[in-house]
């Protein structure tokens, strides 16, 4: 009796123990730590964060994955070593996806800083090429194999000989890798003494132009003068009638010397050319158009003398 009542009682004591144990496994061999629920999702559930070392090796890494900790999503993983390597022993290196991706760039952790203002010298001893690169995978029944893929970009060995002030590459498995976001400021830089280059070029331009404006100018005043004189005294006068059904007649007059060549053109209202007629001598006289030549509708009209453009009017054709 006393025996079983022992037993009641250590049940009783030990059954909380039991029940809140730090470590569980269930029926389904999903592993709790830190939980007596594991997640019927995963295999092993941690209630908390997770340390996984090399130690007591010497040197020892960690690698460190803390959750509910740090400011950005309260999810922060970290390692004592330089630098994290997605690989397996079958591809060397995993590709990685992401939303997004930040680097570091505070201005806590810069020191002498210089703006670059020699970038396209620096972008031109870049050598960008396409090629094709080993590409290693694994199917889905675990065997391995290779492929190729072709990219574009640049080599790594080439980069750190052109640039040996920067640390561009790094060394991880046996491999070189690149740096490529360290190619952009030196492209940003080229980029905007590219356009500082411009801006001096559009300047130049536009001053050489008015320059050889007021030169031609100056040139067709004095060996044209007669001409100018003679073009702006002709003249395009109003149709009569306007509006008109039937014909109308466009009257027009031209200056007596240096007379070249003149035309009278008639454009429809979305600045199509429906009539050309030429005007063989100078002096005044007139241009008859008859209803069976256009459609009842709005027309523009002008009068050209020597190439350029005297005047233009608006007339009416009506229904």
């Amino acid at each position: 009796m006393k025996t079983k009542t022992f037993s009641i009682i250590a049940f009783v004591i030990l059954m909380p123990v039991f029940a809140l144990a730090q470590l569980k496994v269930d029926q389904y061999g999903r592993v709790g730590i830190g939980t007596n629920w594991p997640n019927s999702e995963f295999k092993c559930h941690i209630a908390g964060n997770l340390l996984l070392t090399s130690y007591p090796s010497n040197p020892f890494y960690e690698l460190r994955m803390k959750v509910n900790y740090g400011p950005v999503g309260g999810i922060t993983v970290g390692s004592s070593s330089k630098a994290i390597s997605f690989w397996s022993d079958y591809v060397s290196f995993n590709d990685l996806f992401a939303a997004n991706y930040f680097k570091l760039s505070d201005s806590t952790y810069k020191s002498n800083v210089i703006s670059l203002n020699n970038g396209i010298e620096k972008v031109m001893r870049l050598n960008p090429v396409y090629y094709t690169i080993t590409d290693n995978r694994i199917n889905q029944k675990g065997d391995k194999i290779s492929g190729i893929r072709n990219e574009y970009g640049f080599i790594a060995q080439e980069v750190e000989r052109q640039f040996p002030e920067a640390k561009f590459t790094d060394e991880a498995l046996g491999n070189l890798l690149l740096d490529y976001d360290q190619i952009i400021p030196l492209t940003v830089s080229a980029i905007q003494e590219q356009q500082k280059t411009i801006l001096m070029l559009q300047k130049q331009i536009e001053e050489l132009k008015v320059t050889l404006n007021k030169s031609l100018y100056k040139s067709f005043s004095v060996q044209n003068e007669n001409t100018i004189e003679d073009i702006s005294k002709s003249k395009l006068f109003q149709n009569r009638p306007n509006p008109f059904y039937e014909q109308t007649i466009i009257a027009y007059e031209i200056g007596q010397s240096e007379f070249q060549s003149a035309l009278i053109l008639v454009y429809d209202i979305n600045g199509k050319l429906l009539i050309q007629h030429p005007v063989l001598e100078n002096g005044k006289g007139e241009f008859l158009i008859g209803r069976e030549e256009l459609q009842p509708g709005i027309y523009i009209y002008s009068l050209l003398v020597n190439q350029q453009e005297v005047d233009t009017k608006r007339m009416i054709l009506l229904k």
